[in-house]
């Protein structure tokens, strides 16, 4: 009996924050300079999240194979995010962070090579 309370709290905050991301996104906010009580709506493009996205998939691009297998990154899914040695790397899957962490120096040398 408690697993299914257990499962339906669970899809519950689920559906909980779907809302209120859902929410947020058409967000209105005053600007803190505005005098007339002006509403603005915020734009979910210009937030540091956004642009992040945006700088790794300009990094995706450029980088375009995995340095552990050479396989193209997309290929496995979503392309993982990892920093080494204050160096952003991406890689076909999770399962080639441990490579890569056990030995950084040669792949960012065959990224390197790669360019």
């Amino acid at each position: 009996m408690s697993w299914k309370l257990s499962t339906l709290a669970t899809a519950l905050l689920g559906v909980l924050a779907s809302s209120l991301m859902a929410s947020d996104q058409d967000a209105r906010w005053q600007h803190p300079g505005s005098q007339n009580g002006t509403s603005v709506v915020a734009s979910t493009d210009a937030s540091p999240a956004a642009a992040a996205k945006r700088s790794d998939k300009e990094l995706i691009e450029k980088q375009k194979t995995c340095p552990v297998t050479d396989q193209p990154l997309g290929s496995m899914g979503k392309p993982v995010r990892v920093v080494v040695k204050k160096r952003t790397v991406f890689l076909c899957c999770a399962g080639c962070k441990k490579k890569l962490l056990a030995d950084p120096d040669k792949y960012l040398k065959k990224l390197d090579e790669n360019k």
